[in-house]
């Protein structure tokens, strides 16, 4: 196979796979931490990624490295873990923790403690849902999801304050979750540009 044949295969094959995974160009760019420019001059075969990403494109797809250089066309497995894994097990986490949190307000009200509050369990139980979704988010999603994660375990937090303390002045916690959200909003901004630049740097390299 000639070096100008196999660019061609490599091309047509994550070409074809992404658009039968139903991604944009600049979705696989953001799970490579390439541009999208990249993965557009790999699909017109003016260039091809090196092994290793080569192999983390096999991988992302579920498919061989041998998959992508071949010059049949690629199959997608019919299930595909890594996805179902990435949805499935955060919820069922998530249900986990509402359950512990079930138990323990059955028990709460069966002892007969803490009767007129047990309720708030459930409450406290979406700020800890939230921190193990952060958790997860960091593995495996992309940054808008964690800074959404985020957000939501900030005004969860604080609305569990409130909820729990009687006192109408408690009510100015919230100009602590505002300032918060605010650095969080930031924080992620500039990550963002930081990820920018170094596509944006990825990409010079690749037109040299």
């Amino acid at each position: 196979m000639t070096e100008e044949q196999l660019r061609k295969n490599i091309a047509k094959n994550i070409t074809e796979l992404r658009k039968a995974s139903n991604i944009t160009q600049a979705d696989l760019a953001e799970k490579l931490n390439y541009s999208d420019k990249s993965i557009s001059k790999w699909e017109r075969g003016d260039g091809v990624p090196d092994v290793i990403v080569l192999n983390k494109i096999a991988e992302l797809f579920g498919v061989t490295l041998n998959d992508l250089v071949s010059d049949e066309k690629p199959k997608l497995p019919r299930k595909k873990p890594y996805l179902t894994n990435r949805i499935i097990i955060p919820l069922l986490s998530v249900g986990l923790v509402f359950l512990i949190a079930s138990i323990a307000f059955f028990i709460l009200r069966m002892v007969d403690v803490w009767v007129d509050k047990s309720v708030l369990l459930f409450a406290y139980a979406v700020p800890v849902s939230l921190i193990v979704m952060l958790i997860f988010s960091e593995i495996w999603w992309v940054l808008t999801a964690r800074l959404l994660t985020l957000s939501g375990l900030i005004w969860s937090f604080f609305a569990c304050i409130r909820l729990t303390v009687a006192n109408e002045d408690i009510n100015y916690i919230f100009i602590i979750a505002a300032i918060l959200q605010v650095i969080t909003v930031l924080w992620f901004v500039m990550r963002y540009r930081s990820r920018f630049r170094k596509k944006q740097e990825e990409a010079k390299k690749n037109k040299e």
